[in-house]
């Protein structure tokens, strides 16, 4: 019996060979130009490999032969250890299936969860969302976390399950472990503190207020008074006209005279009115913070409202979701120099009086945010540019969480290496060449190296196998302990089918093999043995990777729901746009998305998520693009099919 089960596995094992051999000599006539033993960029793609059957012995008398095993390997280790695959530019949904469909039915999780992410991506571009949710409901009941968040979005969305919120959050928290929030413990001396700060807050508003409510007094009275002093001028031109008729006239001398001292004392006091409205207006420049163009340094200061100052972005909340308009009070200094003032290109000139305050009313965009310009031009041709949006949307202050010294020592030792690859292509063979990436890369890589003790690999103008062979070395070199961002920024196009790509330096316009897929992209993701996992592209369509989205912690979220949480993956994409071009400059010599990235990891001085990171430079990027004319909204979520289970990336600078 031994022999003859002994002799059909190596039946089994010649016709295998056979196969396996004649699988590589048809994929060995399709590549040209290639010499022997050099690697290509399909041979580092991860593919479904169906892995050769293994001999096992039980007992002393028989040998078996169990199932295949499948596994997500790159193209070269899966024909080194004798494997089955289909190359990822042929490989379909029925090539897929039948290498994760033995091992799915024999109840493996893995593989249960991989078979409902292939019916949910669908027969030719068609998801089958029941039987999709039918794998991922035996996986998520054995625990598989990944099968209990694509669940749950299933539920959310009602795609093969009824609609279900509270079911889809149960999943969330069944796969992410966080607990309930709980109330935050106030002692008396803190709350003493912040009412005294809001006291201070309230002192500080009430003065500014009081500030500005005199100086628009002030203004109004100069005006009025230089209105008179006009009359009173034209009156005297008037009587010094009568007096060259009849020089004898003792009543017309007698009322030149008075309206001489009325105009000097009324110029007088204007002068003083002058200075006042000067001083007034530094003062509430200093009270805001802000700065103010002094003496006969010339430029525009915005009086009211308040602009508040985030990270270089200046903006004006209202309160009023419906206003069609809104009232500004600024001024020009020293107005004596001013030769024009447009807003938004409409010439306000005739608004500015002579103590330099204009005030004019900005029609608002409806439902949307509305950019502002004020522009002053100088006598001998120079400019003074003042720029903020009105923003209908009340912007929050994003901190970092402040955890307590001895979590955060352990949670940094808990939480593993970091490495970092950083991507920047500014010139292409065949298309335009961009003008800030490298400038980016190479900052960015400087951030994470130098302030959170990143190990980084920087790749400049890097071509479709440089980039595929990073990827790959990250894939088989980082172990369970290690977490990895991939930044790439460069240009992204996107095909008919709404499938997205980056485009290495070496791409051919005109043949798609040369790009990179997203999809390969995720495939690395899924198959790294890494914990967390975060890809940052600024590049255009770079949206077509996103995912289901990220729910951030509470506030009051428990160090230990951190902690426990941060031991799962995380399989995260943080993009500086949706589905729509995105903007190579407007950053100082950065990208505008690039440039508020920076802006965030650099003031960092705490824990922040992956979450907070995007809210935080998310505001920046829609506002800065929207002074530039071009939209531009950054999104976060989990990388869909990557393997994330619910986890956060975590950015922690060495120096906490």
């Amino acid at each position: 019996m031994k022999h003859i089960f002994f002799k059909n596995s190596l039946l089994f094992f010649a016709m295998f060979s056979l196969a396996i051999g004649d699988v590589s000599a048809k994929r060995s006539k399709k590549v040209k130009g290639v010499k022997e033993g050099q690697i290509t960029p399909d041979q580092l793609y991860i593919v479904d490999c169906l892995l050769p059957p293994q001999i096992r012995q039980l007992g002393q008398n028989f040998t078996y032969i169990p199932p295949r095993k499948p596994a997500k390997l790159t193209a070269k280790e899966c024909a080194l250890r004798g494997g089955e695959y289909v190359a990822y530019d042929e490989a379909n949904f029925a090539t897929v299936a039948k290498v994760w469909k033995q091992q799915a039915d024999s109840g493996d999780a893995t593989a249960q969860n991989y078979m409902g992410e292939l019916f949910e991506k669908g027969i030719n571009g068609t998801p089958d969302y029941e039987t999709a949710a039918s794998w991922f409901q035996k996986a998520a009941d054995q625990g598989h976390s990944s099968a209990q968040l694509n669940l749950g979005s299933l539920y959310e969305k009602g795609l093969g399950v009824p609609q279900d919120s509270v079911k889809a959050i149960n999943l969330y928290r069944q796969a992410a472990g966080v607990t309930e929030a709980k109330l935050e413990l106030v002692t008396e001396q803190d709350l003493m503190e912040r009412r005294e700060k809001e006291y201070q807050r309230i002192q500080l508003e009430r003065e500014v207020s009081n500030l500005k409510n005199e100086l628009s007094d002030v203004s109004e009275n100069y005006q009025k008074t230089q209105d008179y002093i006009k009359n009173a001028n034209a009156e005297l031109q008037r009587l010094q006209a009568a007096l060259r008729e009849n020089s004898n006239d003792s009543l017309v001398k007698q009322q030149i005279a008075q309206l001489e001292q009325q105009v000097k004392d009324l110029t007088n006091k204007n002068q003083q009115s002058k200075e006042l409205a000067s001083s007034l207006v530094r003062k509430i420049a200093e009270e805001n913070g802000q700065e103010y163009a002094m003496n006969d340094e010339f430029g525009i200061n915005v009086i009211t409202p308040d602009i508040m100052l985030t990270r270089g972005i200046r903006s004006i909340p209202i309160s009023n979701q419906a206003a069609k308009f809104m009232s500004i009070m600024g001024s020009v200094n020293p107005p004596a120099d001013v030769a024009g003032l447009t807003l938004n290109n409409q010439n306000i000139t005739d608004k500015l009086t002579d103590t330099g305050i204009f005030s004019v009313n900005v029609d608002l965009i409806e439902n949307d945010d509305t950019p502002v310009s004020i522009e002053a031009v100088k006598s001998d041709g120079s400019k003074s540019v003042e720029q903020f949006v009105v923003v209908r949307q009340i912007l929050e202050q994003i901190k970092p969480r402040y955890l307590s010294d001895l979590f955060t020592k352990r949670f940094k030792k808990d939480l593993g290496d970091y490495h970092a690859l950083v991507i920047g292509n500014n010139n292409y063979d065949d298309l335009d060449d961009l003008g800030t990436a490298i400038n980016d890369a190479k900052d960015i890589g400087q951030v994470l190296k130098k302030t959170y003790g990143y190990k980084t690999k920087v790749l400049e103008n890097a071509t479709h196998m440089q980039i595929v062979e990073a990827l790959a070395e990250y894939q088989e070199k980082l172990g369970k302990y290690d977490n990895l961002i991939v930044y790439y920024a460069g240009h992204g196009l996107i095909d008919e089918r709404q499938d997205g790509f980056w485009i290495p330096t070496d791409a051919r316009m005109d043949d798609k093999k040369t790009w990179i897929p997203n999809d390969v992209i995720t495939e690395f993701m899924s198959s790294m043995k890494a914990k967390h996992v975060m890809v940052i592209a600024d590049s255009c369509y770079s949206g077509t990777m996103s995912g289901s989205a990220i729910r951030p912690f509470p506030e009051t979220v428990e160090e230990n729901d951190i902690l426990f949480t941060s031991r799962v993956k995380a399989r995260t994409v943080l993009t500086s746009g949706g589905l729509q071009p995105v903007l190579d400059s407007g950053g100082d010599g950065h990208s505008i998305f690039a440039s508020a990235l920076l802006d965030v990891l650099n003031e960092n001085d705490g824990v922040m998520e992956g979450y907070r990171l995007y809210k935080a430079l998310e505001q920046q990027v829609r506002l800065r693009s929207k002074l530039s004319g071009i939209q531009q909204i950054p999104e976060y979520t989990a990388v869909k099919h990557a393997g994330h289970e619910g986890s956060e990336f975590y950015f922690l600078p060495d120096s906490i």
